[in-house]
């Protein structure tokens, strides 16, 4: 099996940011496949049984979604590396900026700067997130307040800082926590930083400054562009390997070999149907198979997702 890490994202993609930011922690070499900003993409849907949340990973026919599966599984593969869990408060942190932080960001985009947003971007969004209003008006409405809760998250993270730490656990290394930290600083920098100044004060602060050009140093490790249609042939004359890797595995209610289907449990509810492999507290496995590529495994990880029988 080609052990060629390939990552499929886009520039703008802040959870492709964190990825990327990992391989830069690792010092990893690594493929860049670009794709498309907004569906479709022919070839990384088709390996992935229709999955659409940017980034992610292949490693020969075996396809890694979600960042929080695809750092422990850089972590896996790359142990001679800087290992990015060894704490184990990292992946807990990271849920909470991810998860507390994101969307306010996302609509405080939208409200500060949305006319400058594409129609086409705002339909597939739509589809992504139906739970989210991508209402110009109203987010432009609502910007003192999702300004408020950024900045009440942003304090904490300066707490955090203030007693000198290099890196936000403390640690002498930094941990996958910055990685997250860093990429959602790095969306609000990217997108409406000219826009902030004065209602994101927090983000003037000199100790948070300080640590967010401490890890863009790191920078992106190195990289090597590839087309999506040499990823797909990569996948097609590969053949997965087995997940021998999973200890204590804990099936949730599935036998190998039973037709299921995972979905996310947020945004990007497109259900991917598979034959089930295994599954343990961290991750499940699922098997597609056709003539056009073979047969493929995609992992996904088991905090977020839904896991259902179908038969």
């Amino acid at each position: 099996m080609s052990q060629k890490l390939i990552l499929h994202h886009f520039p703008q993609s802040t959870f492709a940011e964190k990825i990327r930011k990992v391989m830069g922690l690792k010092n990893l070499n690594w493929r860049s496949v670009l794709v498309n900003r907004i569906l479709p993409r022919p070839h990384l849907q088709q390996l992935t049984g229709g999955y659409r949340r940017i980034p992610v990973l292949q490693v020969g026919a075996d396809m890694y979604c979600d960042t929080y599966l695809i750092v422990r599984t850089l972590d896996r593969l790359q142990p001679k590396s800087p290992t990015l869990l060894s704490n184990s408060l990292a992946q807990p942190m990271c849920w909470w900026l991810d998860k507390t932080m994101f969307v306010p960001i996302l609509k405080l985009r939208i409200g500060l700067v949305g006319d400058s947003l594409s129609k086409e971007w705002y339909e597939d969004r739509q589809k992504f997130a139906p739970d989210i209003n991508f209402s110009k008006e109203s987010n432009r409405k609502d910007i003192p307040l999702n300004a408020q809760q950024i900045n009440a998250h942003l304090a904490w993270l300066i707490n955090i800082l203030n007693d000198g730490r290099q890196f936000l656990l403390g640690d002498p290394t930094p941990s996958v926590f910055d990685a997250t930290a860093y990429h959602i600083i790095w969306f609000i920098k990217s997108t409406i930083g000219n826009e902030t100044k004065e209602i994101l004060p927090k983000m003037n602060n000199s100790k948070l400054i300080e640590w967010f050009n401490r890890i863009a140093a790191f920078g992106h490790g190195t990289s090597e562009e590839m087309s999506s249609e040499e990823a797909f042939k990569i996948a097609k004359h590969a053949e997965p390997l087995e997940p021998t890797y999973l200890e204590k595995k804990s099936n949730f209610g599935c036998y190998p070999g039973q037709r299921v289907q995972v979905t996310p449990d947020d945004m990007g509810k497109i259900s991917v149907e598979g034959t089930f492999v295994a599954a343990d507290d961290y991750e499940i496995v699922v098997r597609l198979s056709n003539e056009k590529m073979g047969n493929i495994n995609v992992h996904f990880p088991r905090v977020g997702f839904d896991l259902i029988p179908l038969e």
